[in-house]
């Protein structure tokens, strides 16, 4: 199995870039690892410390008639980002207030073990570490050769027993408009189901509005409202208009890890009144299979 790690020479807007480059990447069978500016690598790489294989344990919940939420903080499949960004998110006073799932890299267990061991130590009981985008590297399960898939699949399997994760956040190739983004399939959902030992998959969709299960694995689209904590109240409320009370309402929330902090998440769990129960990952993934049984 290769693996490329690749300093990307761009700004922030530059997201062109970024899927071509992966989606390049992907069609030959080899997924990214951004490092750019991850400093003393080989240091980090060759220290000794003890990264825990335990999925930690799940508070236990009662489905209700509830709009359930777990939110989640992106950027964890890039190495320098759980070396210097995350960290001064996670050194943040208001971290623990809120349930959080915080994407992290399966692949620190040999980049940088020492840091995915401090984040395992030092996480409260609202924080959940899960995989970063895709599994054991960044890339676009859609768009490696068929004949290969199971070979990423199974690498990432392996680095998520080592580090007792079992979400993850994941791509899939855009469509070719450039609007939107293709679906996980049976194909590529049984692959991740029969060589991981995921329990669920958060793959990047942004509106919000899917939910599938190919492979009998659940898939549920994140969805982004974007702005401050305010406007991202707002925008729940709307995205949820349509909703009775029925039954239980599922919904992945994306957090940008650039712009918002955990004082921010704070403040939007402080908004976030009834039918609204922010859950972590897991017991969110729980909750949406008793849903569906």
């Amino acid at each position: 199995m290769l693996r490329a790690v690749i300093r990307p020479d761009r700004g922030a807007d530059d997201v062109a870039e970024e899927w071509g480059g992966v989606d390049r990447a992907s069609q030959h069978g080899v997924e990214v690892v951004f490092a750019d500016y991850y400093m003393n690598g080989t240091v980090h790489a060759g220290t000794r410390a003890k990264v825990s294989d335990r999925v930690r344990p799940r508070p236990s919940a009662m489905l209700r008639h509830r709009v359930y939420l777990t939110l989640t903080v992106g950027e964890g499949d890039n190495v320098q980002y759980c070396q210097r960004r995350m960290r001064d998110l996670w050194d943040n006073p208001a971290r623990g207030q809120v349930p959080v799932n915080w994407t992290v890299s399966p692949l620190l267990a040999d980049i940088g073990p020492a840091l995915l061991a401090h984040d395992q130590r030092t996480a409260t009981a609202n924080d959940l570490l899960i995989s970063g985008p895709s599994g054991a590297g960044y890339t676009y399960p859609g768009s490696w050769p068929r004949e290969a898939l199971d070979a990423y699949t199974r690498l990432t399997g392996r680095f998520l027993r080592r580090t007792g994760m079992d979400l993850v956040y994941a791509y899939n190739q855009r469509l070719p408009e450039g609007n939107g983004w293709v679906p996980f399939d049976d194909r590529i959902v049984r692959s991740y189901r029969d060589n991981t030992p995921l329990r669920g998959i958060i793959q990047s969709w942004e509106t919000g509005d899917l939910q599938i299960r190919p492979a009998g694995l659940a898939v549920i689209g994140n969805y982004w409202p974007q702005g401050n904590a305010a406007e991202y109240r707002d925008g729940l409320v709307k995205h949820i208009e349509g909703w009775h009370g029925s039954g239980p309402l599922f919904i992945a929330g994306a957090v940008t890890a650039w712009k918002w902090t955990p004082s921010d998440i704070a403040e939007l769990g402080e908004l976030l009144t009834d039918p609204f129960e922010v859950v972590r990952g897991d017991t969110f993934f729980e909750l949406l299979d008793r849903a569906s049984r």
